[in-house]
C-alpha cells in the first residue's frame, strides 16, 4: 500500500510557497541579488562586491537595505 496525504507531507516541496506568481519570484530573486552584491562580505575579496567595484563607498547595512524603495 502506498502512503498518501499526510504521510507524504514532510517530503513535499517547501520552497514553492513564496514563488507562486512570477512577480513574487522576481521580488525574491531581487532581494537575494541585493544582499549578495551590496550587503554580504565575500570570503575571497574580504569586501562587498559593490565596494570592490567602486559603486559604493561602503557596503549597505540591513536597515539601509530594507529602507530602499523598490522601483518599478
Amino acid at each position: 500500500m502506498l502512503p498518501s496525504g499526510d504521510a507524504m507531507r514532510p517530503f513535499g516541496r517547501f520552497t514553492n510557497t513564496y514563488a507562486k506568481s512570477r512577480t513574487n519570484l522576481q521580488r525574491t530573486l531581487d532581494v537575494y541579488w541585493l544582499v549578495h552584491n551590496f550587503v554580504r562580505v565575500h570570503f575571497t575579496t574580504k569586501m562587498v562586491p559593490a565596494v570592490k567595484l567602486g559603486i559604493l563607498p561602503a557596503g549597505l547595512s540591513w536597515s539601509q537595505l530594507l529602507t530602499i524603495r523598490y522601483g518599478v
